[in-house]
């Protein structure tokens, strides 16, 4: 990576830091570039060098987020196509780029936040979940696998919200959790 590389995005990354600490406590409809320049202490020019708008610098975070899950969750499709017994840890690998992005997660699916980003959050968790399917061999007709597949990343989504309010929990306890109740394990909460 060279020099020039490596500067423009830790100038990327102080912007798009000053974005997230904006929208913690403001609509990101309200806020401005020249706020933004002002809290990432640079010239409003160098931000527009860098992103189109405020927008472009939120689709960049999400576009990172669903990129770091594709590994993970290439490796639990490996895992479900071995027919192996160790779901739980490779949910939990899945998991650990969300409690790894907590923060800005927790920031864009307040109502300061982009109020488009759970619906993505889903499409997005819904294709990931199709891909499994051949590899699981469900017993049902396509509406069912699809019905599954809504109420399985509706849970999912539900249990990273709950997360991001309390963030003390591992992944490995979100991922077991979840695998619980998936599977009609769970008969009472301790």
């Amino acid at each position: 990576m060279n020099k020039y590389h490596k500067k423009s995005k830790k100038t990327d990354q102080i912007i798009e830091s000053a974005l997230l600490k904006l929208m913690d406590s403001r609509d990101l409809n309200k806020i401005t570039m020249n706020e933004l320049a002002d809290m990432a202490n640079i010239n409003r020019v160098t931000i527009y060098r860098h992103f189109n708008d405020k927008w472009a610098i939120i689709e960049q975070l999400e576009a990172r987020l669903f990129t770091a899950l594709k590994k993970p969750h290439q490796k639990m499709l490996d895992q479900l196509a071995l027919k192996s017994d160790n779901g739980i840890e490779y949910l939990t690998n899945f998991l650990q780029v969300f409690k790894d992005n907590l923060v800005t997660i927790r920031i864009l699916i307040s109502s300061h936040g982009d109020l488009s980003f759970s619906t993505k959050l889903m499409d997005h968790l819904l294709e990931m979940e199709g891909l499994s399917h051949s590899l699981m061999h469900l017993q049902a007709n396509n509406d069912l696998q699809e019905l599954f597949s809504y109420y399985s990343i509706s849970a999912l989504i539900g249990i990273i919200r709950f997360w991001t309010i309390h963030p003390n929990y591992s992944a490995k306890e979100m991922a077991t959790f979840f695998f619980k109740m998936r599977n009609g394990e769970l008969t009472k909460l301790s």
